[in-house]
């Protein structure tokens, strides 16, 4: 896998450990102020965290997403592999292990109680957000997973925990960080500067933990039905609405440090991927002034503006976006019966762009689309685009697998009948926990992911 390395964390590990253990700091301002090494502290952990949370939403598993989605074709070695459905336990190279360490569960664990120690709810109510939105989207891909349990210390085979028990933790973890993001008062200064997507703004990120309610309401509705979408709706009323408070990954453009995409395609793994022809006769036969935004002007590779050739690859990744919150409540309103509010947020989130302003053409606006009245062309057009606006996002990985929708069309040499619904847990996460089952023993599906027989027009489903 290819990590993304902003700051040489490591090293700075071993002088923080010697702070937290050692008492020869005191006199002055330290000892009138004893808050200020562990916020230092919480601000060094929350920047190893930030680029952990940015990789596992923006690079391989959102790449291997793409490809089950159709948006994307692998036709080098082990992506054309995949592309065709060729998973293993070795398909995931070890990005499992970042839910844990390396900026994962266990550097979260840390801000947050270095943040509570520091009575900073703001602070603690934004690194809570970052870890439902980990496990949150780790549960998307993998299912059941190892979490309440997950630092029961080494040797202790923590056990999995079901997949919507883990979503119902995380929608929790997301209440406390909502109510702690609200608070006021001197000590709740946040990470500051430390927040390189926010700079510690305490609303962004109060609507980013609503936007991210909702979008896990949404995973948990195929099975849980129109609760979960009335909670989506809900919660999507207070998340994100204006494309200028999106939340992005964000990148300085220096070696290693550059747009995801960018280290792939270009400095990497250049030939690896391409267009999907799918998704390139998709956006055809709409016209969609995104084909060319998406993709250079032969549809052979990714538009180089896309992924930042042009400036040495520090083009942001949207990883969540006021576009995908106004369709989650477009879709959740249309399925719960209420025509007219879905057609006026698909009409909200048309009326802005969510791209960066940088990339849109001359004359982009959703707003020129044909419009759409009622019944099932109003709920085709939230979906095409929802699936249009979460390219290379695993969002649009988790709609398909909820709606059968694009009813995508199997690739050819397909190496199995259905596309793929999960993936395999690590290797080397199976080989250090006996809780985890070898391959032959994990589920097809997860449990929020019952095949569909057919799509919400009535055609018979053909990967599921």
């Amino acid at each position: 896998m290819i990590r993304h390395k902003l700051l040489a964390f490591a090293a700075l590990v071993p002088l923080l450990t010697s702070v937290g253990c050692n008492n020869y700091l005191t006199g002055g301002e330290l000892s009138t102020d004893p808050n200020r090494i562990t916020q230092a502290n919480a601000r060094l952990l929350f920047e190893a965290t930030q680029p952990n949370l940015w990789t596992f939403l923006a690079s391989d598993p959102a790449r291997f997403s793409a490809m089950f989605a159709r948006q994307i074709a692998g036709v080098q070695r082990q992506y054309q592999v995949i592309y065709q459905y060729g998973i293993s336990e070795s398909t995931t190279g070890g990005f499992f292990s970042g839910l844990y360490s390396g900026g994962g569960l266990v550097d979260l664990r840390n801000v947050e109680s270095l943040a509570a120690a520091a009575h900073d709810s703001v602070f603690l109510g934004i690194a809570q957000t970052e870890e439902a939105l980990l496990f949150g989207e780790a549960a998307s891909i993998f299912g059941d997973i190892v979490y309440s349990k997950a630092l029961s210390g080494p040797g202790t085979n923590p056990p999995l925990d079901p997949q919507l028990a883990v979503y119902d933790s995380v929608q929790a973890l997301l209440d406390r960080a909502i109510v702690n993001l609200r608070a006021t008062g001197a000590t709740n200064a946040g990470p500051g500067a430390s927040d390189l997507a926010y700079g510690g703004n305490a609303s962004k990120w109060r609507r980013l933990a609503f936007t991210a309610k909702a979008r896990f309401y949404m995973h948990t509705a195929e099975v849980r039905g129109s609760a979960a979408l009335a909670a989506a709706k809900t919660a999507s009323d207070s998340g994100i609405t204006n494309s200028a408070n999106d939340y992005k990954a964000v990148y300085s453009g220096a070696a290693g440090e550059q747009n995801l995409l960018y280290q792939f395609d270009v400095v990497q793994r250049s030939g690896y991927i391409a267009p999907d022809p799918y998704f390139v006769n998709f956006l055809k036969t709409r016209n969609d002034p995104r084909l060319a935004v998406y993709f250079n002007a032969d549809q052979s590779d990714i538009n180089p503006t896309f992924l930042g050739t042009a400036t040495s690859g520090n083009v942001p990744t949207v990883l969540v976006s006021a576009a995908e919150n106004l369709l989650i409540a477009a879709e959740a309103s249309y399925k719960l019966g209420d025509q007219v509010t879905a057609l006026a947020k698909l009409n909200q989130e048309r009326s802005t762009t969510s791209l960066p302003s940088a990339l849109a053409p001359s004359g982009y606006t959703l707003s020129t689309y044909p419009p759409t009245t009622t019944g099932p062309a109003l709920l085709q057009a939230i979906l095409d685009e929802k699936y249009i606006v979460e390219f290379l996002n695993i969002e649009a990985y988790n709609d398909y697998k909820r709606n059968c929708y694009p009813n995508l069309p199997i690739v050819a040499n397909a190496s199995a009948a259905k596309i793929p619904a999960r993936l395999y847990y690590d290797q080397s996460e199976r080989n250090v926990n006996t809780s985890i089952p070898d391959p032959n023993h994990q589920p097809v599906r997860n449990a929020n992911d019952p095949p569909n027989a057919t799509d919400p027009f009535g055609n018979a489903c053909i990967g599921q």
